[in-house]
């Protein structure tokens, strides 16, 4: 589906770039990070919330490896845009989209829910427990089998090698979880 606007709102969305891209030169230059590569935003908005509880948490502002870590320990995390319904003004269920043949097995997982919108954050599901852990991962393997499977089928590897893990699973089966509510986020830690 395509999306053309009037050359006077593409006019004005220029100038909103222009005023992006500004104040990403500055941030560029005092810090050598780039705010608009991919992440970036979400994860300095996640760890907002997030060092209010833990004080050692802190980003990987690399492209490779981990997503972040807290002292010794390695954090995979995920975000996704949800937009409010409009007749209930609720938000939806989510989907946390892992690569079928990526890591699986981490240490602690952080995952989070945005308004498509706003970009505010919604909840945040931070895994540490092992118990919590396995529940994540025993899903996850038995995404990737039928990926495998699927592939067996074709006779060849699919191009799409997206696996999910619904938000229901982390609302409906995580043990011994915590709720606070943090800059008007959920944080729900298991």
């Amino acid at each position: 589906m395509s999306k053309y606007l009037e050359f006077e709102k593409v006019k004005e969305l220029n100038e909103y770039r222009r005023k992006i891209y500004a104040l990403r030169e500055e941030a560029y230059n005092k810090t050598g990070i780039d705010v608009l590569d991919t992440d970036t935003l979400s994860s300095l908005s996640i760890h907002e919330v997030v060092h209010q509880y833990d004080s050692e948490y802190n980003i990987n502002f690399a492209r490779t490896g981990e997503d972040g870590k807290s002292g010794d320990v390695l954090i995979e995390q995920k975000a996704t845009q949800l937009k409010k319904k409009k007749r209930s003004g609720l938000y939806g269920s989510a989907s946390f989209q892992f690569h079928a043949m990526g890591d699986i097995v981490n240490d602690r997982y952080i995952f989070a829910t945005r308004d498509k919108a706003t970009l505010d954050l919604i909840r945040i599901y931070d895994i540490s427990s092992s118990n919590n852990k396995s529940i994540i991962q025993q899903h996850l393997f038995g995404e990737r089998q039928q990926w495998e499977d699927k592939n067996k089928e074709l006779g060849h590897t699919q191009k799409r090698d997206v696996i999910l893990l619904p938000e229901h699973i982390l609302s409906n089966s995580l043990l011994n979880k915590t709720v606070e509510v943090i800059n008007n986020c959920e944080v729900v830690r298991a």
